[in-house]
């Protein structure tokens, strides 16, 4: 029977994850305000395109909507690559994973202007560059391991 050992930089890890979570309660108390301020009752998801075009706050509404429907569409396939690596490779995890948070703060920001084309920020574009280099590197690791193991 074989043991695992936990990288000693482990611990690490739990920035991003405290910050991942963060960025929800973020995204969350803007939606609140955002539905308050335009008046959409509960359980509209969205107000309809011609709502929206007409009425400012509405817009806005959707947008900050949006922005965290966004996030919780894609955090699942971050925060797995993220644990997978992290055993592995905790510092490059973590700062590729801190980039994707820091990242999704700035979309989150710019989306809530009721502009949609301000989510685009250019910290926002490079955190892509996280995403992939989470990807890849996770890719990479489970290759090697795999071979490893069955050879």
């Amino acid at each position: 029977m074989s043991t695992f050992v936990l990288p000693p930089a482990f611990p690490i890890v739990g920035l991003p994850l405290v910050g991942a979570f963060a960025l929800n309660l973020f995204q969350q108390t803007r939606v609140m305000s955002a539905r308050k301020e335009a008046g959409v009752k509960y359980p509209t998801l969205y107000v309809s395109e011609a709502e929206a075009n007409a009425d400012p706050k509405k817009m806005k509404f959707n947008c900050v909507q949006r922005a965290h429907g966004n996030t919780i569409e894609n955090i699942p396939y971050m925060l797995a690559l993220f644990g997978f690596l992290s055993v592995f490779h905790p510092k490059l995890a973590t700062i590729f994973m801190s980039h994707l948070v820091i990242g999704r703060f700035s979309y989150t920001i710019g989306y809530s202007s009721g502009n949609p084309l301000g989510r685009m920020s250019l910290i926002y574009k490079s955190s892509y560059l996280s995403l992939f280099g989470l990807f890849l590197t996770s890719a990479y690791v489970a290759v090697v391991k795999s071979i490893e193991i069955l050879l």
